[in-house]
């Protein structure tokens, strides 16, 4: 038997009409398509992640053998003036430590009277002056001088031979050099004037490094933060990151255990 006709206009109802079927079925709600995967929900707010630095901002000399650096004695020091001299634009908090003590023919170690330590002190000032240094602090030790500049400023006066040892950090008025929160935190080891802030994620996770921070007075205290993604981390400096997002919860303590509590543990 053939197939029989349908005329066009009774296919074109048909069609229709299915398609409304399909879509009117009772107590179901409209389809609507779903959000692209990775859209922020609504009420939640996006995370925000610093983007690093410019990686000239890292950069660091080579300490060559008679380098005025070597007196930057500790490891953390010599990275920092090392940087400092690879930054001659930025100004730094210095302190140039002075000999107390001179040898005698005999090999004894003898104390330079005030005098001679006024004068020595004095000798590192006006090389300190003269190579544009103006923001100059003394106390009544006399065996310290401590100023604000920069590297070229300091550099001559840390080679005098009566100068024993030198430090340095970020000076006060510097917000950007040491900013240690615009740093990725891969980029933290790099920057000698950040210190990095080790801890565990989840409370008992292997030590990870979880950012940096620019206080130099951390301690062996206890304390918990979540990160910008919620998670808890436990840490043991007394630090916390300065990237964006952290929030510090201190520490609470188990009076069983003596230890701050976390979750599971």
């Amino acid at each position: 038997m053939g197939r029989a006709l349908v005329r066009p206009e009774v296919r074109a109802a048909v069609g229709w009409l299915g398609l409304a079927l399909a879509c009117a079925r009772t107590g179901e709600p409209p389809r609507t398509e779903a959000p692209p995967t990775g859209a922020p929900s609504e009420g939640k707010t996006e995370i925000v992640e610093p983007v690093g630095v410019d990686p000239s901002l890292l950069v660091s000399a080579e300490l060559a053998p008679g380098d005025v650096e070597e007196k930057c004695h500790a490891p953390h020091y010599l990275a920092r003036c090392l940087q400092a001299r690879a930054h001659p634009q930025v100004r730094f908090a210095w302190t140039l430590v002075l000999d107390e003590y001179r040898t005698d023919e005999r090999g004894d170690q003898v104390e330079y009277t005030e005098a001679e330590k006024l004068a020595r002190r004095e000798r590192v000032m006006v090389r300190l002056r003269a190579h544009g240094a103006g923001e100059i602090y003394i106390d009544s030790s006399l065996w310290s001088v401590r100023v604000v500049a920069t590297h070229p400023q300091v550099r001559e006066a840390m080679g005098l031979p009566h100068v024993r040892m030198v430090s340095v950090s970020c000076a006060e008025d510097d917000r950007e050099f040491c900013d240690c929160g615009r740093l990725r935190v891969d980029q933290c080891p790099a920057h000698a004037f950040c210190s990095d802030v080790i801890g565990r994620p989840n409370c008992h996770g292997p030590l990870t490094l979880a950012g940096c921070t620019r206080f130099e007075t951390c301690t062996d205290s206890m304390g918990r933060a979540r990160d910008p993604r919620g998670v808890l981390w436990q840490f043991h400096s007394g630090c916390y990151p300065d990237q964006p997002g952290w929030k510090p919860y201190g520490s609470a303590i188990d009076m069983t255990t003596g230890e701050p509590r976390c979750p599971g543990g």
